[in-house]
């Protein structure tokens, strides 16, 4: 179970970081703010998330020492 959920957190990073990135170049192709903004929305979408998986890995470890 722990390797299934690794490796589900792994392919998440890679598709926001990919998804980040088209974003980016979209940006630099087109000068279009909306898609600054949209990477700005995904990225506190993801610090949030992390730090709520890190709560929750800690809490885990707390718990089962």
């Amino acid at each position: 179970l722990y390797n299934l959920i690794m490796i589900f957190l792994r392919l998440a990073g890679v598709l926001i970081l990919i998804g980040i990135i088209v974003l980016a170049i979209y940006f630099l192709v087109t000068k279009d703010k909306k898609y600054l903004h949209l990477i700005r929305l995904i990225l506190n979408y993801v610090i949030y998330a992390s730090v709520i998986i890190l709560l929750i890995y800690f809490l885990f470890r707390i718990i089962h020492t």
